[in-house]
Formats: C-alpha cells, sequence, structure tokens
C-alpha cells in the first residue's frame, strides 16, 4: 500500500512540475504541429504528404506548391498543380 501511495504522489508531483508554465503561468503548449510551426517551416520541415505529393509532382514533371508550405499540411489533399 505503501508503495502504490509512494507512486500516485511521485507521478502526481511529475504531473505538476511539467505543467507549471501551462498551469501558473497560463503560457499556451508548444506547437507541434507542421503547418503552423514557424521553426520547422525555416527549416524547410515538411509533412510526408506535401512530401509525397510534391514526389509525385516532380514525376509527371509539374510543379506542385510555391513554396509557402504555410498551410501545406493543413490542406495538402486540396492543393492543385499550379505550373
Amino acid at each position: 500500500m505503501k508503495t502504490l501511495l509512494a507512486a500516485i504522489l511521485f507521478v502526481g508531483l511529475a504531473v505538476l512540475m511539467l505543467g507549471v508554465n501551462i498551469f501558473f503561468f497560463h503560457r499556451p503548449f508548444p506547437d507541434g504541429e507542421i503547418s503552423t510551426n514557424p521553426e520547422m517551416q525555416k527549416r524547410g520541415i515538411k509533412c510526408a504528404k506535401q512530401e509525397e505529393l510534391e514526389m509525385l509532382a516532380a514525376r509527371k514533371g509539374k510543379k506542385l506548391c510555391d513554396g509557402n508550405y504555410s498551410e501545406a499540411c493543413a490542406s495538402c489533399s486540396l492543393y492543385t498543380t499550379r505550373k
């Protein structure tokens, strides 16, 4: 029983410590979405759907994207070929 209580206390403390910025300072949760994270866009990281669509378009000799990846993952399936 002591071990269970110690484990519950330890997990609760860990969650509280990991969430200090979110719980007490109301800072936003870090953005991990590729299409909206500016740091990932600066580094040229794209979502898998966007990369596949670009490879398919390259095989057909068409250009799929104009280089603006900010909405790439949000609407990859809606992209049209552009010349």
